[in-house]
């Protein structure tokens, strides 16, 4: 959630982003040869999205997609790209709620793995 964060001064620096990916990879390769950390938040993440492919494949392999081409083109129609003009957007700004729903989720996920709780950013 901080890498979102609209004020350049909030997100986090490429250190501690590596620091942060190198502890998941980390937990995850324990968990994978050595079959540690299976509480770890990256395990549990992973399992749960190998679930989810799990009954997609089998959701997809029941029923068949074939999506027709249902709509047609104006044959006189010219397609061309244009360039979008970004100046007037407004500055981005956080929610008003951000700080509190940022400390929230890292108190639930602090509960999840209490040992690592100082390491979340």
């Amino acid at each position: 959630m901080r890498c979102w964060d609209a004020r350049f001064s909030h997100r986090p620096t490429f250190e501690e982003l590596r620091d942060e990916l190198k502890k998941y990879y980390f937990d995850y390769k324990d968990y994978l040869y050595l079959e540690k950390n299976k509480d770890s938040e990256i395990v549990i993440q992973i399992k749960k999205a190998e679930e989810f492919l799990a009954n997609q494949e089998l959701t997809n392999t029941t029923t068949t997609t074939t999506t027709p081409l249902d709509y047609q083109t104006h044959p006189q129609a010219i397609y061309t790209s244009r360039l979008l003009d970004f100046s007037k957007l407004p500055k981005p700004k956080n929610e008003e709620n951000f700080e509190r729903e940022l400390e929230e989720l890292t108190k639930s996920m602090s509960n999840l793995c209490p040992s690592n709780s100082d390491l979340f950013i």
